[in-house]
């Protein structure tokens, strides 16, 4: 079975340095952990949004499975991005089996995709390193809420 971790604390401002992950998944390498979940606890939700042939982008795929998941669904146009040299470099090599599947290193604060290049955009927890150093849920800085807004008007 595939370990389930706790979603990161807020205020955990380690969530947001490269270092912290690159470390992680330096130790950790491919190996898949999922934070919220994985493909099954979302296909409710997620699969009535899907249709044969979607272009699909995974936003901070990590080292989740739910890339190489979808693809085994028959979802073989898949993007993976995730800001982290070490992660990218381990799931191109877990999964170069899959050749639907892409990895690129990426900020979700500065995306390089032209515009309409995905039908689906997947997001699963990834949009929390905006708000690391936030203490309280209820009353976002306006910084985090900008940075929000940004990411989410380009995707």
């Amino acid at each position: 079975a595939v370990p389930v971790l706790p979603p990161p604390a807020m205020g955990s401002r380690r969530y947001g340095q490269r270092r912290f992950w690159d470390r992680l998944y330096g130790r950790e390498g491919a190996e898949p952990r999922e934070w919220l979940g994985g493909l099954s606890r979302f296909l409710p939700h997620l699969e009535p949004e899907l249709r044969p042939g979607d272009r699909i982008l995974v936003l901070g795929c990590g080292n989740s499975a739910l890339s190489h998941d979808l693809h085994e669904r028959g979802h073989t146009d898949v993007t993976s991005i995730d800001f982290s040299p070490a992660c990218i470099a381990a799931m191109r090599a877990r999964y170069a089996h899959c050749p639907g599947l892409r990895w690129a290193v990426m900020d979700i604060r500065a995306l390089a995709f032209p515009d309409a290049a995905f039908d689906v955009v997947v997001e699963k927890g990834t949009l929390d390193v905006l708000m690391v150093k936030e203490t309280d849920p209820w009353n976002v800085s306006p910084q985090a809420t900008a940075a929000m807004h940004r990411v989410l008007a380009e995707v």
